[in-house]
């Protein structure tokens, strides 16, 4: 977990700095330079069987795997995609209806097992309870106290990892040989697969799988914090709310409101806090100077909440992204990181909170066992704490 009073500490600085051998680069300017100056030419390692060999593999850049990802991402942004996303939500949260939960868990749950099809569709349940594993083992290791994992802990977590390498790889052969679902991987399979090679496809696959285990969940637990503690809010988005197939077929434009609610969860609540870069080329930021391998820090917590870009930066207010309101956008606000590495979910991850959204106003509310201890807290990622109760079903047409 990150040390709270060590990020506030952090805050108290703006600009770039070294702080302990790193450098820290919070100021939005300086860090946008220094991502797309040192990812311009990312490309994929090379193959496994090379790397022994000690040959190079064919050039595969990121920029390629990123095109073909984004065009996909329109595909999975569909109508007909947006309400199965929906269907797939509001089916964890049916299993969970009046048990007693953990919230923030049951929001990773939701997000996550809802956007595997669209990373890898048509897997087994076997199959897609150990990539479930797998993501749970990796949030358990964000979460894990100063004591760290157990032995048995780490033994599974490997476990997991190790099975959902092999299940990734046996769809990868499948889909080789011609069998074809609609997702992220493939047109990796169709465009890329003789220049990568299994093992960089793996990669490829398993990064998404990788990232899907983690933000998705975070934004969404806080967005669940936000509708409870803030419930005229909640009643604003149920009133607009009025038609799903409107919802499916137009995404945010029939939202508004519920869309500047997000944006809003998205700045305020910013994950993960802190990210490390490795400097894969000599880099000159501001006035410091980093060699290949240095590293440095970015934070689109800090940027997205920098009093010199930000009115209030610490109130929650959803109004600041009204048209002409207070909200700077661009590189300044980087909920989903900068270009050129960009998380190439933005767009769908913004509506599928809005979707989120959409079943938490309609369809079913949260009662907290405690609501006035509820609060975020801030390690890898801000985390609801104390947010735990009960998942119920709303009477049809019955407001919040």
């Amino acid at each position: 977990m990150t040390d709270p009073d060590q990020l506030r500490n952090l805050r108290d600085r703006t600009g770039v700095y070294w702080h302990d051998a790193r450098l820290m680069v919070f100021d939005a300017d300086a860090a946008n330079q220094a991502n797309a100056e040192n990812f311009a030419d990312l490309t994929l390692p090379d193959r496994f069987v090379d790397q022994i060999r000690g040959r190079r593999s064919p050039v595969v850049s990121w920029k390629q795997v990123r095109s073909l990802w984004l065009g996909q991402m329109r595909v999975l942004s569909s109508e007909a995609e947006l309400r199965a996303l929906a269907d797939r939500m509001a089916e964890v949260l049916r299993s969970r209806v009046d048990q007693h939960v953990d919230l923030t868990w049951l929001a990773h749950e939701v997000m996550f097992r809802s956007l595997v099809p669209t990373v890898l569709n048509g897997l087994s349940t076997a199959d897609a309870t150990w990539i479930a594993r797998d993501a749970i083992a990796k949030l358990k290791r964000l979460d894990a106290g100063p004591d760290g994992q157990s032995r048995r802990q780490k033994r599974q977590a490997v476990v997991a990892q190790l099975q959902t390498g092999r299940v990734v790889r046996r769809e990868i052969r499948r889909r080789a040989r011609g069998k074809r679902h609609t997702d992220l991987t493939q047109p990796i399979v169709d465009q890329l697969l003789p220049l990568l090679g299994p093992d960089r496809a793996l990669e490829a696959v398993t990064t998404v799988l990788t990232a899907i285990a983690g933000p998705p969940g975070a934004a969404a637990s806080c967005l669940m914090f936000e509708l409870v503690k803030r419930p005229t809010w909640t009643d604003a988005l149920t009133s607009e709310f009025t038609s799903p197939a409107e919802l499916f077929r137009t995404g945010t434009r029939c939202a508004p409101t519920a869309h500047q609610f997000v944006k809003e969860v998205l700045r305020m609540w910013s994950a993960p806090l802190l990210m490390t870069r490795s400097t894969r080329v000599p880099l000159t930021v501001h006035t410091a100077r980093l060699a290949v391998g240095q590293h440095y820090l970015v934070s689109p917590y800090l940027v997205n909440h920098d009093s010199r870009r930000w009115t209030d930066p610490d109130t929650f207010d959803p109004c600041r992204w009204e048209s002409g309101g207070r909200a700077p956008g661009g590189h300044y606000y980087v909920p989903f990181g900068w270009a050129p590495t960009a998380c190439i979910g933005a767009g769908l991850g913004t509506i599928q909170l809005v979707l989120l959204a959409y079943l938490l106003c309609t369809e079913f509310r949260i009662e907290l066992r405690t609501p006035a201890d509820a609060r975020v807290a801030l390690g890898a990622v801000p985390r609801p704490m104390d947010f735990d109760g009960w998942l119920r079903t709303r009477p049809r047409g019955c407001a919040p």
